[in-house]
């Protein structure tokens, strides 16, 4: 694109050009003089773009589609893609284009001929009881065949066809949204815009519709909660949680334990222990999941401290996971587990769970999970005396953080073994280097300050020859504590 002009700029040109509208004649269409027109849209221009009320006036005056203007807009982006193509011939880019064409035209064509044939499905009113279970059904087939689509594709498709606007496609979004969250913040992310906009077309009684969208909206705010936007989630589930109230569900088809849950993930994000231990009481009590519920309560109190009540809470919610068959809630369950038994010295026990935990993360396929196991495994290690296997899993679960960016768990490892160095005699220089080490985490924006404080007090003493087997478990606990409440206090 030319640098005279910014792609705002040249989009509004584009348009003029191809509706034949001079600038005086815009201009008087939006009540503009033809030289503001001419200043708006010829000035050169660097960084500062035009400003989105001037934008926005100028754009209303076309008076074309949405659809038109996407049209323009990919036609601008295609030009300046092809301008900054580098190493290929003419040739070559004729032929890129030409194939981006036909794909171009198949994808219009497909989106057109769903939104055909599906015009006229019938998705009125709220769900008879007889119709509940082929409607999640389809669901599934449905999410299977968005979820093959390209991410900006699948908005597309929610828009044009009716069969992809039911609750139950709505709620299999959210789910999705939900397990994503904890693998790849990008995708969940766009499962829960997914979700949000099926509810927004969602069909039926009022008091239907403000159920199913207050429903979607508490996972777009779960999604907020997990990239740490406190304040923007907490907006975000206040909408959510007044859309639900305001709305009704006589067969309860969405499940009211899973805007509780997500409300006390919210709350203990928030440090409010207290009120998200009350929120998954009420879960457990009402909702369909109350083996959902109970590991995150276990998981709460074990961010809380309590590990003792948390052993006790996941203990009581084993056979229930196992008969729900879920295999990402086994390995929370298990995983939570065993952290929770190596706190308290019981570290036997983590070890005849950490085969299973480690079965459950390689089953899902999830290489975050598999690498924490490895971390598990070292400080099991650690805790039974094995200490050269210790070391030897935890630095191998350390590069893995350190390659993903994980600095918090980069930062657990390190002083994991840095407590097992300690143990021995005559290993300062070891804990010299991992102290070094911790240059990383320092660099990194994954650590709030109040944990960084801890290590630097650590990192202080190990640069000193000072650091003691006390200072080194201090830290370490601290960590485990601080991770979840971000407002504890490191006392030196």
């Amino acid at each position: 694109m030319d640098d005279k002009y910014t792609f705002r700029q040249t989009l509004l040109r584009m348009l003029a050009a191809y509706f034949g509208l001079s600038f005086k004649q815009l201009g008087a269409r939006c009540g503009m003089t033809e030289r503001n027109v001419s200043h708006h849209l010829t000035r050169k221009r660097r960084r500062d773009d035009l400003k989105d009320d001037v934008f926005e006036r100028l754009l209303g005056a076309f008076g074309c589609s949405p659809a038109a203007v996407s049209a323009v807009a990919e036609c601008i982006e295609t030009l300046a893609a092809i301008e900054a193509a580098e190493g290929l011939s003419p040739e070559e880019l004729a032929e890129i284009a030409e194939a981006g064409r036909g794909s171009k035209r198949l994808t219009w064509e497909g989106l057109s001929e769903v939104a055909r044939r599906t015009r006229a499905v019938p998705i009125e009113g709220y769900p008879e009881p007889n119709e509940v279970e082929p409607a999640r059904r389809q669901a599934e087939r449905l999410l299977r065949r968005l979820a093959e689509l390209p991410p900006s594709l699948r908005l597309a498709v929610v828009r044009v066809a009716d069969r992809y606007q039911s609750w139950a496609l709505c709620e299999n979004a959210c789910e999705t949204s939900e397990r994503e969250a904890s693998r790849d913040l990008e995708r969940a992310a766009v499962w829960a815009s997914v979700a949000r906009e099926i509810a927004a077309k969602a069909r039926g009684p009022e008091w239907w519709r403000h159920r199913v969208r207050g429903f979607a909206a508490g996972f777009g705010a779960n999604v907020l909660r997990v990239k740490g936007e406190l304040p923007l989630a907490e907006a975000e589930f206040v909408t959510a949680k007044g859309l639900w109230l305001a709305g009704a569900d006589p067969l309860g088809l969405l499940d009211p334990g899973r805007i509780l849950d997500l409300e006390a993930s919210l709350l203990r994000a928030q440090r409010r222990f207290a009120e998200a231990l009350a929120r998954l009481d009420e879960a457990i009590a009402v909702g369909r999941s109350p083996e959902r519920a109970l590991v995150k309560k276990g998981f709460t109190l074990e961010a809380m401290g309590d590990y003792e009540r948390a052993i006790e809470t996941l203990t009581q919610a084993e056979p229930q996971v196992d008969r729900s068959g879920d295999p990402r809630l086994a390995y929370m369950l298990s995983f939570n587990l065993a952290v929770s038994y190596t706190h308290v010295g019981r570290f036997s026990e983590a070890a005849e769970l950490a085969q299973r935990v480690l079965d459950l993360a390689l089953a899902q396929g999830d290489e975050t999970q598999v690498h924490r196991v490895v971390w598990l495994r070292g400080r099991i290690q650690g805790g039974l005396g094995n200490r050269h296997e210790a070391r030897a899993l935890l630095a191998q679960a350390r590069r893995e953080f350190d390659a993903r960016g994980m600095s918090y768990d980069v930062a657990l490892g390190l002083l994991e073994e840095a407590v097992l160095l300690l143990e021995e005699k005559g290993r300062e220089a070891e804990v010299k280097r991992l102290a070094w080490e911790l240059g990383k985490v320092f660099a990194s924006k994954g650590v709030h300050r109040e944990a960084l404080a801890a290590l630097s007090r650590f990192r202080e003493a190990a640069e000193r020859d000072e650091a003691t087997l006390e200072l080194a478990r201090r830290v370490l606990r601290f960590l485990f504590r601080a991770r979840h409440d971000q407002g504890l206090r490191f006392e030196s």
